[in-house]
């Protein structure tokens, strides 16, 4: 081990705080009588351990010391009898007790601490998750209830748009309120457009093709689409054409159909 790890191993801390065997201790009073560094540093630890004392003691009452010699009956008057005493010994043990228990009332602190960081930190991501999905499924009950207004409403008319020979597969949902005139429509299958190309309601009034609106497709806010209104309509159609739509139906891209009769 070279001169800077055994610095750092602690070794020295512990002989200063009076805490290490007779070994070590007889290891560090070698080592430091062969290398001055390593003295010069376990003076330092000492000297840092000795202010804290000093500065941490506590002073004892006046009459203390009285009290304790005639408690031991000593004949001769408390104030002739010399005392002496090692301030020096006295005062290490003393910051020594005081250094070790505010270390381990520091660590005990931080590491509370910690936990407490991290259990207010799991919480608020569970509160905002919690909250995130409250969010989102009230979203989605206010959508069903707007949808139920809709198909329970008995002036409404359920048109059934059954895809064609193009599209066999491709079902799409038209509720017309005769009385309010208003149009929804719910895509239940439709392929995905390819790029460039969008999907156009029509409806047929009088034979001729009327346009309805653009279909936006992964329409987040509601399953059902309000289209454009109509009065009178024989029948609805989905046509694919390109993005924007277009004044007239591209036949040869008719996906559904049906009628309202």
């Amino acid at each position: 081990m070279n001169k800077q790890d055994y610095i750092e191993s602690g070794i020295l801390e512990n002989y200063a705080l009076g805490i290490c065997s007779d070994a070590e201790k007889a290891e560090v009073e070698k080592i430091c009588a062969e290398n001055a560094d390593i003295k010069a540093e376990l003076l330092a630890v000492q000297s840092a351990v000795f202010s804290y004392g000093q500065l941490h003691q506590a002073k004892p009452k006046a009459n203390i010391k009285a009290n304790l010699l005639n408690q031991l009956d000593f004949e001769e008057p408390i104030e002739t009898i010399p005392i002496q005493t090692k301030k020096y010994p006295f005062t290490v043990a003393a910051s020594l007790t005081l250094f070790g228990l505010s270390l381990i009332g520091n660590y005990i602190t931080y590491t509370k601490y910690q936990e407490a960081n991290e259990k207010i930190t799991a919480l608020n991501a569970e509160k905002t998750s919690l909250a995130n999905n409250f969010k989102k499924n009230q979203v989605r009950l206010e959508t069903l209830q707007a949808d139920l207004l809709i198909t329970s409403n008995p002036n409404v008319q359920k048109v059934i748009l059954k895809g064609v020979e193009k599209s066999p597969e491709s079902l799409v949902m038209v509720y017309w309120n005769k009385e309010s005139k208003e149009v929804f429509m719910e895509v239940k299958n439709l392929p995905t457009a390819s790029a460039g190309k969008q999907y156009q309601l029509w409806a047929i009034v009088d034979g001729k093709p009327v346009n309805a609106g653009m279909i936006i497709e992964n329409n987040a806010d509601s399953s059902f689409v309000k289209m454009n209104s109509f009065e009178t309509a024989q029948a609805f159609a989905i046509t694919l054409e390109n993005e924007g739509g277009s004044e007239n139906p591209t036949l040869t891209e008719m996906y559904v159909l049906g009628a309202t009769l």
